[in-house]
């Protein structure tokens, strides 16, 4: 981020979340969460992944002046 703000680049942050978004959906589609046989601990896991995912993006989309909505 202060790398992007000193060098006035924004499409480097734009960069970073697109490609963090790539890897989490391929992390979604290969890693189930409420699916029968994920025990607790995977599940409770993978939820702090989604979790951690969701905060950056949406972090990172409000620096850009992006708004996010909180449910599709």
């Amino acid at each position: 981020i202060n790398s992007c703000a000193e060098k006035a680049m924004p499409h480097l942050l734009c960069t970073y979340l697109f490609e963090l978004a790539g890897l989490f959906m391929k992390f979604y589609e290969a890693c189930p969460i409420n699916k029968d046989g994920v025990d607790i601990n995977t599940r409770n896991s993978r939820l702090s992944i989604c979790k951690l995912t969701s905060n950056i993006i949406k972090t990172g989309l409000d620096l850009l002046g992006i708004r996010t909505i909180e449910r599709m």
